[in-house]
């Protein structure tokens, strides 16, 4: 029965291994499509962005560009590839 349970388990472990999230790729700011900065620009006026994110929403590719303000408040505003505004936070 212990061996029974125990390749159970490796069959669980090999198979939930193939399925790993991946992480969102970051994007040095210097490769974000100009855009796309400046939709981030226009819906955080005033903020100071140092991070951006490539992930996948619903199937198609999108941004996420995080930044502080002054007082140091962290932001982000998700910008789709095709410049659609799909949050703020």
């Amino acid at each position: 029965m212990k061996k029974a349970q125990f390749a159970l388990t490796l069959i669980v472990f090999v198979c939930g291994c193939e399925n790993e999230p991946t992480a969102d790729q970051i994007v040095p700011l210097d490769q974000v499509p100009p855009s796309i900065m400046e939709i981030a620009r226009k819906e955080l006026p005033g903020y100071t962005f140092d991070t951006v994110y490539k992930m996948k929403v619903e199937g198609a590719d999108a941004y996420e560009i995080r930044g502080k303000d002054k007082r140091g408040k962290v932001r982000e505003v998700e910008v789709s590839a095709s410049g659609e505004v799909l949050g703020i936070e």
